[in-house]
């Protein structure tokens, strides 16, 4: 059934820690009961892929090999007229401070106000 009571036993600490931390944090019992064992169900998880001694699975070079990738174009259509929009947008756009026509101006004093 379980091949190994390791992963069990962790999996059953995380989640009393899960536990005991939505309870001092005040949530209701059965939310609290529900994330930690999602929580405990997942440390368990992890633990087991963690400890597995399988290797991975060989992927043979001759496959890569084979596959043919088509080839990239330099750019994709509609690209160069988008770059001279840019450009020409550019050009006519001013550079520099952008003064916006707002009744009141910061930095200037009217009068001596203390």
């Amino acid at each position: 059934m379980v091949e190994n009571l390791k992963e069990v036993s962790i999996g059953l600490i995380v989640w009393l820690v899960f536990l005991l931390s939505f309870i001092l944090l005040g949530y209701p019992i059965l939310i609290s009961i529900f994330l930690g064992a999602l929580g405990g169900l997942s440390g368990g998880w992890i633990v087991a892929w963690w400890n597995d001694d399988t290797p991975p699975p060989e992927s043979s070079h001759q496959e890569e090999e084979e596959i043919n990738y088509p080839k990239r174009k330099s750019h994709g259509p509609g690209i160069v007229a988008a770059q001279q929009q840019r450009r020409i947008r550019e050009r006519h756009t001013p550079r520099g401070r952008v003064v916006l026509p707002l009744p009141w101006r910061f930095g200037r004093r009217r009068g001596n106000r203390r």
